[in-house]
């Protein structure tokens, strides 16, 4: 597995290594208080050889929670970051992206390549609501998708969404005809909620959890917070290897 960083605006730092451009890219995204993290949940979990490629941005959210101050700030470096992605990724070339509170269990990639066969995005899936989660996602670099993210931007900039994947949600109604898209299977790419048992809410120390089968990765959304963030991968992380009898 490479990673590579690459320059990108001056809100974030970068130090470039060289990669193999032939290898599909993945993207994600971290500020410094996410560093571990990124360290110690989401890299060393990766079992593809992609080219992974780190945006390192600076604390715009001084706590990192969803939707505090300066979350906005943090979302629209993502969705410049995604323009620059899919220019990066021209003429339908296939990328990958991903928020760093993810773990992965198994290789994706020739999975998700398989479920995106002609479409332009494929998309985790909020659960239970039939709306986009946007902590992970595959896309082609295309007119489409570029136009996708350029309105889920200008949504956030004008601040008439609130966060991006309210705005991509938002900006594929108003394409709705016009670019090609699906959910990813929710049982094998769950996010948070699709594990808690609690109905509402967000995750807790206390929170139940039950896994659904087969998973291939898991995102700790429903859950605020860097520490209970770490808590609820690690509990994920113990109950499949507890299945998986590892």
């Amino acid at each position: 597995m490479m990673i590579k960083c690459l320059p990108f605006l001056l809100c974030y730092f970068s130090v470039v290594y060289p990669g193999n451009l032939e290898k599909t890219k993945f993207y994600c995204m971290v500020t410094p208080s996410f560093q571990m993290l990124l360290n110690e949940y989401f890299l060393p979990s990766i079992q593809d050889d992609f080219e992974v490629i780190i945006r390192e941005f600076s604390e715009d959210c001084p706590t990192g929670t969803f939707r505090s101050q300066g979350w906005d700030l943090i979302m629209l470096h993502k969705l410049e970051m995604l323009k620059e992605a899919i220019k990066e990724n021209w003429n339908n070339g296939v990328f990958f992206y991903s928020d760093i509170d993810v773990i992965f269990f198994k290789p994706i990639m020739m999975r998700c390549l398989s479920l995106l066969g002609d479409l332009d995005f494929l998309v985790q899936q909020r659960w239970p609501k039939n709306f986009i989660c946007a902590g992970f996602f595959v896309m082609k670099g295309n007119e489409k998708t570029l136009r996708l993210i350029c309105e889920a931007e200008r949504l956030l900039s004008q601040k008439l969404k609130v966060d991006d994947q309210l705005a991509i949600q938002e900006a594929l109604q108003i394409m709705e005809g016009e670019i090609d898209w699906e959910f990813l299977p929710i049982d094998e790419f769950p996010n948070g909620r699709r594990v808690l048992v609690q109905p509402t809410g967000h995750y807790s120390l206390f929170s139940e959890i039950i896994l659904p089968s087969p998973i291939s990765l898991f995102h700790a959304s429903c859950c605020i917070g860097l520490d209970l963030k770490m808590d609820f991968l690690r509990r994920v992380q113990f109950e499949y290897f507890k299945l998986e009898g590892k």
